[in-house]
């Protein structure tokens, strides 16, 4: 007997389900697997061919292919409303046309961007360099857990996110995108998005009621560019390549991500998009990605071609299907640059180029990613559930993690914290009201944005503001302003500069050959700091800022706020910081060159390894840790602030650390990869247990950072030292806590001579300290 059930969604449009006896695919006591592959033989080879597209253009695009079904349909680019309300109602109507009008009644995959927000009018969150600085997983995961709940509320089931490039060049506009430039911060924080984006799970299971999809980008080792321009090639070693850029990779692979993003870049001389050996083998095998689904980033499988790896679009097409790229993201409406349609994937199935088998392979991904997602099981979406978006709970969650990801850099002679009440204030910097530059890119916008010019109007102070000078473009600025300030700022308490790069001058190709500030803020600062009794500034920023020569221009700086993308309430936690209504508590998670120049030299990423030239010579060998800084002849060659570090409005003390073994060693050596799926910390291999102190008057967090010495005699030179665990501790002021970090087997392990990832034997020193370079407690033991 066939039965349907039919829900009408407004007036115009009827939600048809088929039942499980008619169609045995629709059984939900069936694992997603189970039900794709009984679904897959029905599909003809048309119908096969268009689950494999992802429109990335109008919804009347989409609607073309209404009789064969389709894979993916990005949200925000198919619907145009004023109010939410109307795009669910719109993104169900196209649904129920899919649904109805195609043979198989296959539902639409909707994604969208999730980088720190899940729908438009929902919360902007700070954007993930600014998170990354928090080093906070569990704050991570909440943020992720909101997203996931209001991209849910309008109708998407996969988002793009997290970013986990390794950001390890910051001339790169992107860097403000990912999770910083170290491994370990983004593969615990990369996981922690997972979790809170999917719940536990992986592809191979039903997704959790009210999560969506996570589709992490972009694989693989896209912050490696040459020259840190967008797109570039990733020429690393294969060692630095697994180490340090594919890392965050397996962990979020084993965290259950379900999809991912392929890169514009090439890795090992092959276009990401046609490298099977990245995605088929090791995502998929090694790092446990399994049937997640890979999207293709625009059009990028057409670009194959420019690259000069294919002699024609069919086989560009080719090239991708066999790497394992399921969908292909088509941007636009001009048919020749996408990659497997316009008929070109059926060209190459004609041309014996691929076949229906490798085509099947694909297409039961995407088919158990549906099932999965839970789209052939649930109704249209209510346009009711948008109440949810950017609550009263959800800002104020924004706020917390903006306050928690802003660095305190420089604070002389204890400038702030410093009430504002009462006193007048020089605000300068065209960045104060810029809405843009407090938010950063992949915004979905809709949402109020605090900016920095609106949160000090209530901080009773005078408030007098003036942009002065561009924040883009040439170095310039005018004389009459210059002076009309300087006199503004010599009649107030207290000058606040907030200064940075916008949109203009960072983000997806806004890669820059230069740090310093942009357009004519660095002559501003140069002519205007210390006139007021008082000088504060407050960076809003993708990437580290540099301050012309020497950086003399930091000389007359009394405080510097380091507040990348604060997001939505980044105003608000600007002057709560500034007045010590909260207390700093962020941690540079990217290393902050002194010059562009110092880019990749012994700066500049923090990971590196032992240059033993430097230490025969004893060439800038000035840090406690024993790690050389050769200089340039013209500049200081240690960084300008250092990874890890970050100032509070309190001191802590650290007394002697502790070193334990969790598991044998002879267990720890015999882990490998494959033992494990979830979280890297299930399976600890150390503890290290330190006292720490505050020592100050005022209640702080201190981030507590363990790093690994490894053992001499490895083949292969190891590095300096490497971030191994991590944690916040918050004290009362004197309050003194013993505090245990756990040291996972997947922080710990490292590849050895033959590429295989596992516990080294040797003696490991163990240093725990609040920067990379304040070995405050060392121990040693042998694994």
């Amino acid at each position: 007997m066939t039965r349907t059930i039919l829900v009408m969604i407004g007036c115009t449009a009827l939600w048809q389900l088929g039942a499980a006896d008619s169609k045995p695919w629709m059984d939900k006591s069936k694992s997603p697997r189970a039900r794709a592959g009984l679904l897959l033989p029905q599909l003809n080879l048309q119908e096969k061919i268009a689950m494999t597209f992802a429109t990335h253009t109008s919804s009347s695009s989409a609607k073309v292919h209404n009789q064969t079904g389709i894979g993916a349909v990005k949200y925000m680019s198919a619907f145009r409303c004023n109010d939410i309300t109307d795009c669910v109602t719109q993104r169900n109507e196209l649904q129920a046309s899919f649904l109805n009008e195609s043979r198989l009644g296959i539902p639409i995959s909707f994604i969208n961007e999730g980088l720190h927000g899940g729908a438009p009018g929902g919360t902007i969150f700070p954007e993930p360099i600014t998170t990354a600085m928090t080093w906070n997983k569990t704050l991570v995961t909440k943020i992720a857990e909101v997203i996931a709940m209001e991209a849910h509320a309008i109708g998407v089931d996969t988002v793009f996110a997290p970013v986990v490039n390794m950001m390890a060049d910051p001339r790169f506009g992107r860097l403000q995108e990912g999770f910083g430039e170290n491994p370990t911060v983004a593969s615990t924080l990369g996981a922690a998005a997972v979790l809170g984006l999917q719940g536990t799970g992986s592809p191979e299971t039903y997704l959790e009621e009210g999560k969506v999809c996570s589709l992490a980008k972009h694989y693989a080792a896209y912050g490696a560019a040459v020259g840190g321009l967008n797109g570039g090639p990733a020429d690393v070693s294969n060692r630095t390549l697994h180490e340090v850029y594919l890392r965050p990779w397996a962990a979020v692979g084993k965290a259950g991500a379900r999809a991912c993003m392929p890169s514009h870049n090439t890795v090992h001389d092959i276009p990401a998009h046609a490298n099977e050996w990245l995605i088929d083998r090791a995502l998929r095998t090694e790092f446990n990605f399994g049937a997640g689904i890979a999207l293709s980033d625009c059009n990028d499988i057409g670009a194959i071609l420019a690259f000069g790896m294919a002699a024609n679009h069919s086989q560009a097409a080719a090239l991708a299907l066999k790497a394992g790229v399921d969908w292909d993201l088509q941007c636009g409406n001009t048919a020749s640059e996408w990659g497997y349609g316009n008929g070109y994937l059926e060209q190459a199935l004609e041309e014996g180029q691929v076949t229906e088998a490798d085509l099947d392979a694909v297409v039961a991904r995407v088919l158990q990613q549906k099932f999965a997602a839970g789209l052939f099981d649930a109704g249209p979406t209510n346009p009711g559930g948008t109440s949810i978006l950017d609550s009263a709970a959800h800002r104020q969650l924004a706020r917390e993690a903006a306050t928690q990801g802003i660095v305190l850099l420089k604070n002389d002679k204890a400038t702030l914290p410093m009430a504002l009440s009462g006193k007048t204030v020089a605000l300068f910097g065209q960045l104060a009201s810029d809405e843009e530059a407090t938010v950063g890119s992949y915004v979905l916008s809709g949402a109020k944005v605090v900016k920095v010019t609106d949160a000090l109007a209530q901080s009773g102070a005078t408030v007098k503001y003036m942009e002065v000078c561009s924040a883009t473009g040439p170095a310039v600025c005018n004389s009459t302003a210059i002076a009309a300030a300087k006199t503004l700022a010599a009649a107030s308490d207290v000058a606040i500069f907030v200064l940075g790069d916008g949109q203009g001058e960072c983000g997806e190709w806004g890669d820059r050959d230069s740090l310093d500030l942009a357009g004519g803020q660095l002559l501003m600062l140069q002519q205007l700091a210390g006139v007021a009794p008082k000088t504060v500034v407050v960076l809003l920023h993708g990437r580290p800022q540099t301050f012309g020569p020497a950086n003399s221009a930091l000389d007359s700086v009394d405080a510097l706020f380091a507040a990348w993308r604060p997001g939505e309430e980044g105003g608000s936690a600007i002057v709560d910081l500034i007045t010590g209504a909260a207390n700093p508590s962020g941690k540079l998670a990217q290393s902050w060159p002194r010059s562009v120049g110092q880019v990749h030299g012994g700066a500049a990423p923090f990971l590196q390894r032992v240059r033993g030239k430097w230490v025969a010579n004893g060439r800038g060998c000035s840090d406690a840790d024993g790690r050389c800084y050769d200089a340039y002849v013209n500049s200081a060659s240690t960084p300008l602030f250092y990874f890890g570090s970050g100032l509070s409005y309190t001191t802590f003390e650290y007394g002697a650390a502790t070193v334990t073994p969790v598991m044998e060693a002879s267990a720890a050596e015999a882990v490998r990869i494959a033992d494990w799926q979830g979280e890297p910390s299930i399976v600890p291999v150390l503890n290290v247990t330190v006292e720490i102190k505050n020592s100050g008057t005022v209640a702080g967090t201190e981030v507590v950072q363990a790093y690994l010495k490894d053992p001499a005699g490895l083949p292969f030179v190891p590095y300096w030292k490497r971030l191994v665990a991590f944690d916040r501790v918050t004290l009362a002021a004197g309050e003194s806590k013993t505090f245990t970090l756990t040291l996972g087997w997947f922080d710990v392990a490292m590849y050895d001579g033959d590429m295989t990832l596992r516990i080294v034997p040797g003696n490991y020193t163990v240093s725990v300290g609040g920067a990379s370079n304040t070995d405050a407690s060392k121990a040693s033991i042998v694994l």
